[in-house]
């Protein structure tokens, strides 16, 4: 599968679309026709593929992986807490209409419409929940903490007499190697986390931006309506993902300075 760049910004490019979704410059007319490979064209590629390695090398960016981890994080919490809300005004309701302070027929309606919701965002965070992956330094925290855990147990054994000197203090430098390791990891992971902060910022203000160049293209009549709608719609939820991403990376960050 052919993969197309927007020769501006150099990030990937929808197929038949007439702008860069990226930074909204316009796309070459006849970009997406499929030309055969000469021997000219993949030495060109790879000497592309060279130069965007160094480039990676010297600036590191996010991983589209942690950034979905962290969207489906931030957007899970926002719907469970949607989810007990619709529960407890569907129980308040009930409990008004019990107590003949709303009639029966009245709290229908606003229940039906509540349990309709409800429905809509349990499929939701389904689907939400698919996307989901790890996020690295969460697993180094579990892993520290597992390791506190067994030199707690292993300070039991050792007051309870169960193991030799010897062998407790194998197992102590192997557990306190074990948290140092982590500690580490996880100081060099929050170190990380700090510059994907700033660059979801500066990504996300480009999105937006991305996004009024297409109001005004479709404006100025350089998009159909349709057109405008799609890319659009495809903007406005990448936004929202990088939105949920963005906030929850930055209470992650305070939880754990």
């Amino acid at each position: 599968m052919v993969e197309y760049r927007c020769p501006i910004c150099g990030k990937p490019a929808l197929p038949n679309f007439k702008f860069c979704k990226s930074c909204g410059a316009r796309l070459p007319k006849d970009m997406f026709k499929e030309k055969r490979k000469t021997s000219r064209d993949i030495h060109s590629s790879a000497i592309k593929d060279d130069f965007s390695s160094s480039a990676s090398q010297e600036t590191k960016a996010i991983d589209s992986e942690i950034v979905q981890a962290l969207a489906v994080k931030g957007r899970m919490i926002i719907i469970d807490k949607e989810m007990d809300e619709i529960l407890e005004e569907i129980e308040n309701l009930e409990e008004r209409v019990k107590v003949g302070l709303v009639p029966k027929e009245d709290a229908i309606g606003r229940v039906d419409e509540l349990n309709k919701r409800f429905v809509e965002i349990k499929i939701e965070k389904k689907k939400l929940s698919k996307r989901g992956a790890p996020i690295p330094i969460f697993d180094l925290m579990e892993k520290k903490d597992l390791s506190r855990e067994r030199m707690s147990k292993l300070e039991g054994l050792k007051k309870e007499k169960s193991i030799s000197q010897k062998t407790y203090e194998k197992m102590e430098r192997e557990y306190k190697t074990s948290i140092a390791d982590s500690e580490r990891q996880i100081t060099h992971e929050l170190v990380n986390m700090e510059s994907w902060k700033d660059q979801l910022k500066k990504e996300l203000a480009q999105k937006r931006e991305t996004l009024e160049t297409l109001f005004v293209r479709k404006s100025t009549g350089e998009l159909s309506e349709d057109e405008y709608n799609e890319q659009r719609d495809d903007l406005s939820e990448e936004i929202k993902d990088w939105e949920a991403a963005y906030e929850e990376l930055k209470k992650t960050l305070k939880k754990l300075k």
